[in-house]
C-alpha cells in the first residue's frame, strides 16, 4: 500500500492517486472528420419523412422523405478539384425502406416493412425530397382497427449498398397515421365573399371544399355543393338554393403527405385533397331584409361519408360558412360584379353612372394640393 494510505481508507476503497498527477489537464475532445483511414471521403446519409394524416387498411398512403447527404470532401481529391466533378463523398443510388409499427403490444417491437422508395445518387452536402404512394396491407395482427393509429418511420440505405461513415443515423423519427373506414369526409372549409352583403347583390363566390377522408369521392360518383340562402342558421324549411356546383372528384387525405395543412382560400397552392370552386356571378334574393347564406355539401344526403372514427363521432356541419345578408343600406343600390378579366371596367356598382353620381374627382378639375 502507499505510505500515506491508512487501513481504514483502504477498506473504503479509496482510489490510489499520485499527488503529482493532479495537475495534469484533461485532453480536449476531438471529433472525427468525414474521411476514412484509407485516405478518401465518404457520404453520410440521413432521412426524415412524414405521411398522410389518415389512411385505411388496404388503401393507398402517400409519404414524403427528405434524404440528406452530409458527407463532404474534407481532404484534397484531384478528381474533385473541378467544379461539378464527382467526389467519393457523393452517394450512389440506394433505397429508403418504409416501416409501420403499432404503438403498443408485441407489434410495437416488431415493425413491418410496407414499401420501398428508390433514391438516385445524392451529391455531397445535398438534400433531396421524394414523394411516393404506397399501398397499405390488410390489417396486420396486433395493429389497430379503424379509430386507432400506428407509427411510421423510414430507414435510408437499409441494405448498406452505399459505403458510409456512419450507419447509426439512418433511421428517422416516428410520425402517426390515423386509421379510419374507407369513406370520404367532405367539408366546406372556406368561402370568399364581399365584406358587406345586402339583398339583391350580385356576387361571384369562391368556395373551397376539403376531403378529410382516406378515399376519393369519385368512388361514389360526383358530389354536389350548394350555395344556400336561409332565414335562420339552419338548412331546412325557409331555405333556398342560390347556386349548385358539381365536383367530379375530390382526392382523399391519404394522398396528401403534409405536416402543416392550410385549407383557406388565401392559400395559393392548395393541397391535393382541396378543390376550389370559382363560382359564376349569381344574384342573391331581394327579400327578406335580413337572412343568411352559407354552403351545404351533399344537400340530398346521397353520399355515404364517415360518421365515426372509432368511438369518436364526427360532427357534420350541414349549413356551414354562414354569412349574414342585410339589412339594405338606405340610398345604396345592390352591388353588381363585372368579369374580373375586363381590366379597368370592374365597377362595384351599376354602370354607367347617373348624371347626379360621381366617383372620385371630376376629370376637368385638379384636386387641391395635388402637387404637394
Amino acid at each position: 500500500m502507499l505510505p500515506s494510505e491508512s487501513r481504514r481508507e483502504r477498506r473504503k476503497g479509496r482510489a490510489r492517486r499520485r499527488p503529482d498527477l493532479a495537475v495534469l489537464e484533461r485532453l480536449e475532445a476531438r471529433e472525427l472528420m468525414a474521411y476514412t483511414p484509407l485516405g478518401y471521403s465518404l457520404p453520410d446519409l440521413t432521412v426524415q419523412g412524414f405521411a398522410a394524416p389518415t389512411a385505411a387498411w388496404g388503401q393507398p398512403l402517400a409519404v414524403t422523405v427528405n434524404v440528406k447527404n452530409t458527407g463532404s470532401s474534407t481532404i484534397i481529391e484531384p478528381l474533385a478539384l473541378e467544379p461539378g466533378a464527382s467526389s467519393t463523398a457523393d452517394a450512389g443510388p440506394t433505397q429508403v425502406a418504409v416501416f409501420a409499427a403499432a404503438k403498443t403490444g408485441r407489434a410495437a417491437r416488431r415493425p413491418i416493412q410496407i414499401g420501398t422508395i428508390e433514391i438516385p445518387g445524392i451529391d455531397q452536402n445535398d438534400v433531396e425530397q421524394f414523394t411516393s404512394t404506397l399501398v397499405l396491407p390488410s390489417r396486420p395482427p396486433g395493429f389497430p382497427k379503424a379509430g386507432g393509429a400506428f407509427d411510421i418511420f423510414f430507414q435510408v440505405n437499409p441494405a448498406r449498398n452505399v459505403l458510409e461513415t456512419d450507419y447509426t443515423n439512418n433511421l428517422s423519427t416516428k410520425s402517426s397515421v390515423l386509421i379510419s373506414q374507407p369513406l370520404p369526409q367532405v367539408v366546406a372549409t372556406d368561402m370568399a365573399l364581399p365584406a358587406t352583403l345586402q339583398p339583391g347583390d350580385t356576387i361571384a363566390p369562391a368556395i373551397r371544399v376539403t376531403n378529410f377522408g382516406p378515399v376519393d369521392t369519385a368512388l361514389q360518383g360526383p358530389i354536389t355543393v350548394s350555395l344556400v340562402a336561409s332565414v335562420d342558421r339552419t338548412f331546412g324549411p325557409g331555405s333556398s338554393v342560390v347556386a349548385t356546383y358539381t365536383i367530379d372528384n375530390i382526392p382523399g387525405a391519404d394522398t396528401v403527405p403534409s405536416q402543416d395543412q392550410n385549407f383557406g382560400v388565401g392559400n395559393l397552392n392548395p393541397q391535393n385533397n382541396v378543390v376550389t370552386i370559382n363560382g359564376a356571378p349569381v344574384t342573391l334574393p331581394v327579400s327578406p331584409r335580413n337572412y343568411y347564406i352559407g354552403v351545404v355539401v351533399d344537400p340530398t344526403g346521397s353520399f355515404q361519408q364517415l360518421g365515426r372514427i372509432g368511438r369518436h363521432k364526427i360532427r357534420r356541419e350541414t349549413f356551414s360558412l354562414i354569412r349574414k345578408v342585410g339589412p339594405p343600406i338606405q340610398g345604396l343600390p345592390p352591388a353588381g360584379v363585372v368579369d374580373a378579366t375586363v381590366f379597368g371596367n370592374a365597377q362595384p356598382f351599376p354602370f354607367p353612372l347617373t348624371s347626379t353620381q360621381t366617383i372620385g374627382f371630376p376629370i376637368s378639375d385638379t384636386p387641391p394640393n395635388a402637387n404637394d
